[in-house]
């Protein structure tokens, strides 16, 4: 048997047991696939972060990122979660990383103090994909078709995991939204997508000008929403730079959950997604010999 470290964090957290939770299990070298896979649905954690050594030149360590349905390429809280359980188990408050993940290597700014801090990672360059007719998942999340905003047209976008953003002229029906799965499947069906299992649709409303609330509904998600999404919000952050010239947005999302978050998204010079993170449980964990 193996028995390994693993740090618990709160990630996009304005204090301890808020924002998207995230186990990282350390020294994971010996861990195969299965077996990862397996522990990540036991969990039932919206990811789970499995961190290895790196396999190509320049990255510091491997963030290996499996939900409860698959290992999936790029995630925004698993990456600043497991860089912030790396630098807190090394004991270096204050560091620059650069991450491997499945859809390459990310830089990741690290600030803690004791058990919390924030933490900033860079992402890829957004690819604006093709703009959707969003009637079929208006539907489906639970959305009047009317409350679809007329000037900010739902669109593909991402920048390492696929997203749909689907702004809305209100924020009243966003609080008011509620994912019938069977139906998200269907409309999800005519979409182009390697996989619609991990496609986030990232429901969006202005609440003033900067702040946005999000809410964020996919069906690899345990209970099929996720209270912290940052792999959407930095392709949203872009979506909005180009749209409306927007270059500064601070989201809330996860509250309708209970699990509120906070992410600040700057594109002002590339995408930054970043927020605060608390470490608030480490040990270990036993697995079997791979």
């Amino acid at each position: 048997m193996l028995r390994l470290p693993i740090t618990y964090v709160d990630v996009f957290a304005a204090r301890p047991h808020e924002g998207n939770h995230l186990p990282v299990v350390h020294s994971a070298d010996q861990l195969s696939a299965l077996t990862m896979a397996a522990y990540a649905r036991r969990t039932r954690q919206s990811e789970t972060s499995f961190l290895q050594s790196p396999t190509v030149e320049g990255a510091d360590y491997r963030n290996r990122i499996f939900t409860v349905e698959s290992e999936i390429p790029f995630a925004g809280h698993p990456t600043l979660g497991a860089a912030a359980a790396l630098c807190h188990q090394a004991g270096t408050p204050k560091r620059e990383l650069m991450q491997q993940t499945m859809h390459g290597v990310h830089r990741v700014q690290v600030n803690l103090d004791g058990d919390s801090g924030t933490v900033t990672m860079q992402q890829s360059e957004c690819q604006f994909g093709e703009v959707i007719d969003a009637g079929a998942l208006a539907e489906a999340l639970g959305l009047p078709f009317e409350a679809l905003h007329c000037d900010l047209p739902p669109q593909m976008l991402s920048t390492g995991l696929p997203m749909i953003v689907i702004p809305l002229a209100s924020p009243g029906p966003l609080h008011s939204a509620q994912m019938n799965p069977v139906a998200l499947e269907r409309a999800l069906e005519s979409i182009a997508v390697e996989s619609a299992m991990s496609l986030n649709c990232y429901v969006v409303a202005e609440e003033s000008a900067g702040e946005w609330s999000a809410r964020s509904f996919s069906l690899d998600v345990v209970g099929g929403e996720d209270p912290a999404t940052g792999s959407a919000a930095g392709p949203f952050g872009a979506y909005l730079r180009d749209r409306i010239g927007l270059t500064r947005v601070d989201i809330s999302q996860g509250v309708d959950m209970g699990e509120p978050s906070r992410l600040h998204v700057d594109t002002s010079d590339g995408i930054l997604v970043s927020g605060g993170v608390h470490i608030v449980g480490t040990g270990t964990v036993t697995f079997p010999e791979s």
